[in-house]
C-alpha cells in the first residue's frame, strides 16, 4: 500500500475501494460516501456478474442504497440511468487490456457536483486524437448530454 501512503494529505477527500487482485490490502469490498445532496457507491466492479451488467449493479446500489454507484472492472466508460437511478464507469486511465475487449480507449471522468446536480466531463483518448464530453444530470432523474466539449471549445478557441 506504499502508493496509498504517497498520497499523504491529498488521501483525506480521495475513497479507495479493493480491487480483484488487492487481497492483502485493508480496503473495503464497498464504500459509500456523500458528496452534496448525493449518495455515492463506490465498487470495484469484479463482485458483479456478468460484469458491467446493468441489472446486476442496481442490485448492489439498492445494498447500498445510493443514488450513484460508481464502478470498474471492465476498463470501458459508460455513464447510464436504471430505474432512476446513476451509473458510472470511469473506464481505464491507462487504456490498458481487458478481458471483455483488447481494445480500449484510455479515459477517465471527473464529476462535479452541486447540490442536486452533477456534472460530468468524460476524457478519453484514441490515438492522437483528445475528446472531451459532457453530461449534466440532476437527482430527479433529468438528463443532458453534450456530444463534444472539445469541439466545443475548439469552435470558442483556436488555440485549444
Amino acid at each position: 500500500m506504499e502508493w496509498l501512503q504517497s498520497l499523504g494529505s491529498a488521501k483525506s477527500n480521495s475513497h479507495f475501494v479493493r480491487g480483484d487482485f488487492d487481497e492483502v490490502t485493508k480496503l473495503p469490498e464497498k464504500k459509500t460516501v456523500q458528496i452534496g445532496n448525493f449518495k455515492i457507491g463506490l465498487i470495484h466492479g469484479h463482485q458483479v456478474v456478468p460484469w458491467g451488467d446493468l441489472e446486476s449493479l442496481a442490485s448492489v446500489q439498492r445494498e447500498l442504497d445510493c443514488d450513484i454507484l460508481i464502478s470498474g472492472h471492465t476498463h470501458k466508460n459508460q455513464i447510464s440511468t436504471y430505474e432512476g437511478k446513476y451509473f458510472i464507469n470511469p473506464g481505464s486511465a491507462t487504456g490498458c487490456y481487458s478481458a471483455l475487449n483488447s481494445s480500449n480507449t484510455a479515459s477517465f471522468i471527473l464529476m462535479a457536483v452541486q447540490g442536486d446536480n452533477v456534472t460530468a466531463f468524460i476524457y478519453e483518448t484514441k490515438g492522437e486524437d483528445f475528446n472531451v464530453s459532457r453530461i449534466d444530470f440532476s437527482k430527479n432523474g433529468e438528463a443532458h448530454k453534450v456530444e463534444n466539449e472539445t469541439e466545443e471549445a475548439k469552435e470558442d478557441n483556436e488555440d485549444y
